[in-house]
């Protein structure tokens, strides 16, 4: 079975989180998103890079990118620490 595209976006950012390369892998998944919440606002994919960053930073946040295949990638922020999770 072929993996989802918010499957296959969370592996390049997590794998990127090693390179400290995450903010372009994270901007890749936001432009192939349909839509993506912070907190039940939507939010601009140019924007999503950034909001993460400061996300890290500061108290934490979850992200919600939703893509066309039905498939959904969470990404979370606590402690300075990103997470990700997928359903399908």
């Amino acid at each position: 079975m072929p993996k989802s595209k918010a499957e296959n976006h969370k592996e390049a950012i997590m794998s990127a989180v090693e390179d400290e390369t995450e903010s372009e892998a994270i901007a890749a998944a936001a432009k192939a998103a349909q839509q993506i919440r912070v907190a039940e606002r939507i939010v601009r994919p140019e924007d999503l890079s950034t909001r993460v960053e400061k996300a890290l930073e500061g108290p934490g946040e979850r992200f919600h990118m939703k893509f066309d295949d039905g498939s959904d990638l969470y990404l979370s922020t606590t402690g300075g620490i990103l997470t990700a999770t997928v359903s399908k």
